[in-house]
């Protein structure tokens, strides 16, 4: 049986036309257009996907997909040993964060999301994707990657002054606050996985890394991707969200934290190599003028 036969078995449509667009499927019927993604996840982990979509919903977040239940009312569909979901499909454009526009927007719509990104019921979520204690672990790693070439050497010692600076007692309270309120994140917040729709609003998709974790993990992530090394902008850029959504003082210390950790460098080495990063490894001098500008933060 094709999928294109599954999907309407499972899902009691009849598609006019099923199209592959990267790594999902772009479906076709009389009167809608759907998503179709398969997964490589265990079961439990679609599920907990599937979960949060149906959660946000529930909470009334209207930029993320809305899931379709097959015929017997499952969220998903297996064929040929994949699992698969099938959602709207957003109509609109990936934003342009070089523009400040759309960079404002991206961050207003992260604020808007994490404002009703907790609450999630914990026992609907399987343990490997409860990652609020794995910050520490993520540090070592990163230490232990950037000690491997003498170009990062220097970044690397930096990354034990991260590691103490998570275990003191406001970073730990922010994390247990998190975890109090069972806060979710989406886990690669940034322009690739948002759409813009014609009227300029962000939707948020693909949450294959979506997990239970802190919130300041996605603003973190958000602010490496897309201001480097710029302190003066990354300030900026955090006054904005907080428009949105207020940071408490121990919020603020743990993202310090975050943004001292050489993110950005080691994802472009697990990508392209050491030759991929090069253009963003700093001097311990720059790197120190960079702590000087988020210490405001502090």
């Amino acid at each position: 049986m094709s999928l294109k036969l599954r999907v309407e078995q499972q899902y009691g449509l009849k598609i006019k036309d099923i199209q592959q667009v990267k790594d999902v499927y772009k479906l076709r019927t009389s009167d809608m257009t759907y998503c179709l993604k398969g997964y490589v996840f265990p079961e439990e982990e679609v599920r907990f996907i599937t979960r949060i979509f149906t959660f946000m919903a529930e909470k009334g977040f209207t930029r993320g997909q809305k899931v379709y239940p097959t015929v017997e009312q499952s969220l998903y569909m297996t064929y040929e040993g994949n699992l698969y979901t099938l959602t709207n499909w957003v109509v609109g454009q990936r934003p342009i964060f070089t523009k400040r526009g759309d960079f404002r927007n991206g961050l207003r719509t992260l604020a808007k999301f994490h404002s009703m990104a907790n609450g999630f019921p914990i026992t609907e979520a399987p343990e490997s994707r409860i990652r609020y204690w794995g910050l520490g672990s993520e540090i070592s790693d990163y230490q232990q990657l950037l000690s491997q070439y003498k170009e990062t050497r220097h970044l690397a010692s930096r990354c034990e002054e991260v590691a103490n600076f998570l275990q003191q007692p406001q970073s730990l309270e922010a994390i247990r606050t998190e975890q109090e309120t069972s806060a979710f994140i989406h886990g690669d917040y940034n322009y690739p996985n948002l759409i813009k729709s014609p009227r300029g609003k962000l939707h948020l998709i693909d949450f294959d890394n979506t997990s239970l974790h802190t919130r300041m993990k996605d603003l973190s992530h958000l602010l490496h991707r897309n201001c480097g090394w710029n302190g003066v902008r990354m300030l900026r850029s955090i006054d904005y969200y907080q428009r949105y959504r207020q940071l408490n003082a121990s919020d603020t210390r743990l993202l310090y934290a975050l943004l001292c950790a050489p993110y950005h460098v080691v994802r472009n080495i697990r990508i392209g190599g050491i030759r991929s990063a090069k253009p963003l490894i700093v001097t311990s001098a720059q790197f120190s003028k960079y702590q000087r500008e988020l210490r405001s933060l502090l």
